[in-house]
Order: structure tokens, then C-alpha cells, then sequence
């Protein structure tokens, strides 16, 4: 039997580490803007641009996108093509976001997967810029998949996942 206490606690829970993965996801994006910034100065104005600010640059804008279109999936921000899905039957819709839902919890536990094997195979190898080891370039994929997986099943048990939608657009997503 489900409490409401319980129902409570879960979902501060996972607002808890929705928040610091949105967090982390923002000081990526912003440390970024500033390495960018920084080697854009270092190279125009004091005519020596830093070995470390672009492969730095690089690793945390692809981890900015990992995170980032996590995110959006999260909030319902991606594209979605629903003009023919939308003229099936009440019933018919209902079976193919449940097929939705089996395929994202499918590419999220792919990304995990892959992704670790990515961060595994790539751990001896180093970056000429920074030292760090390849891996670090992978290493938000398998933590993207995880929070699509999460995301997807809080949304499969009827839970509302977007933390910034409009009132308007709460009604269409509820």
C-alpha cells in the first residue's frame, strides 16, 4: 500500500537529483561560455591561447548536450511529428505511447550500456590538451541514460516530470 508519506518522500527524492543534475548541467554550461571567453582573450589580447581551453571547451559541450537533451525530454521540449498519431483512436494512442515509452527506457539502458562500455575502453587513452584520460568525453552517457530512464518511468506511472512548464502548456501535457 502506497502513503502518502511515501509518495512524499519519493518525489522529493527524485527532485533532489533532478535538481543537482540540472545544476550541474548549468555550471557545465557555464564553465564553457567562460573557457571560451578566456581562450578567445588569451589568443586576441595576450597573443597565447591556452592548450587546455579548447579540448576543456569541447568535453563539457558534449556533456552539455547529454544533459541538455535529457533535460529537454524531461520537459517535453523535443519535436514531436504527432499530425497522424493524433487522428488514431483514443485506445490505439495509448498503446503507442506505451511503445514509446519501452523504446526510450530501451535507448536510455543502450546509452548506459554503451556508454560505459565507451568509458571502460577509452580510459587508457589520454587527451593531448588537458591529460585527462578519453574517458571523460563519455562519461554523461551512461549518467543521460540513467535520468532518461528515470524520467521515462516517472512518466509511465502518470508522474508530471517538467519543472518549468507554462500553466498552458501543463494542460496539454497533462
Amino acid at each position: 500500500m502506497n502513503t502518502l508519506g511515501e509518495n512524499r518522500t519519493l518525489r522529493r527524492t527524485w527532485r533532489a537529483v533532478d535538481l543537482v543534475f540540472e545544476v550541474f548541467c548549468i555550471v557545465c554550461l557555464v564553465a564553457t561560455l567562460l573557457i571560451v571567453l578566456w581562450q578567445v582573450f588569451s589568443r586576441e589580447v595576450l597573443s597565447n591561447s591556452p592548450s587546455w581551453s579548447e579540448e576543456s571547451a569541447r568535453i563539457l559541450l558534449v556533456w552539455v548536450g547529454f544533459l541538455g537533451a535529457t533535460i529537454g525530454f524531461r520537459e517535453g521540449a523535443h519535436i514531436a511529428v504527432t499530425f497522424l498519431v493524433d487522428r488514431f483512436p483514443a485506445v490505439l494512442r495509448s498503446v503507442i505511447d506505451r511503445v514509446v515509452q519501452v523504446l526510450l527506457l530501451g535507448f536510455g539502458l543502450f546509452l548506459i550500456v554503451q556508454g560505459s562500455q565507451f568509458v571502460a575502453d577509452a580510459q587508457a587513452a589520454t587527451l593531448p590538451g588537458t591529460g585527462l584520460p578519453r574517458s571523460v568525453l563519455y562519461l554523461m552517457m551512461p549518467v543521460a541514460g540513467a535520468m532518461l530512464i528515470l524520467y521515462t518511468v516517472l512518466q509511465a506511472f502518470g508522474i508530471s516530470t517538467p519543472r518549468y512548464a507554462e500553466p498552458d502548456d501543463a494542460a496539454e501535457l497533462g
